[in-house]
């Protein structure tokens, strides 16, 4: 069920505005901790998955990231030789392969991580610790609507 616009279109364009604002800054942080890590935004993004799944495949990296395989395996060979991450072989799949984080890994995203924890904990005491409630129901909201935009 898609939420309901707000009903005063001034609210509905502040709120859009607000919202692009969240986009915009949170673009520039991750081009200041990818670049700070010597990597691609791109392959920020990936460590922060691999990080969150524990372990993930060149073609989970490739579908969460919209890119090709062939720019995906570019970008693991990078970080690979960066020791950001290691190819283990998958007990699933003889031809494919797992993609764990190594330390120097695990530091870029630890770091990545603080960085926004002391932003959002900042911003939650700021609101009377609200903050985690909007986010959740505004990521809900986020997945339904991409889920009827497919229809």
């Amino acid at each position: 069920m898609t939420p309901a616009p707000p009903t005063d279109p001034t609210d509905a364009a502040d709120l859009i505005a607000a919202f692009d604002a969240v986009v915009r800054a949170n673009a520039s942080l991750v081009g200041q901790l990818s670049a700070r890590a010597g990597v691609h935004e791109n392959a920020l993004r990936a460590l922060v998955l691999v990080s969150d799944t524990g372990y993930s495949t060149p073609t989970e990296v490739a579908g969460y990231l919209g890119l090709t395989s062939g720019a995906v395996t570019n970008m693991i060979d990078r970080m690979t030789a960066a020791d950001l991450l290691e190819r283990a072989p998958n007990p699933n799949d003889r031809r494919g392969s797992l993609l764990r984080l190594l330390p120097e890994g695990e530091r870029v995203v630890r770091e990545h991580r603080e960085r926004y924890a002391l932003v959002l904990a900042e911003v939650d005491r700021t609101h009377a610790g609200g903050l985690l409630a909007v986010l959740t129901d505004l990521a809900t909201g986020l997945y339904g609507s991409a889920g009827e935009a497919m229809r």
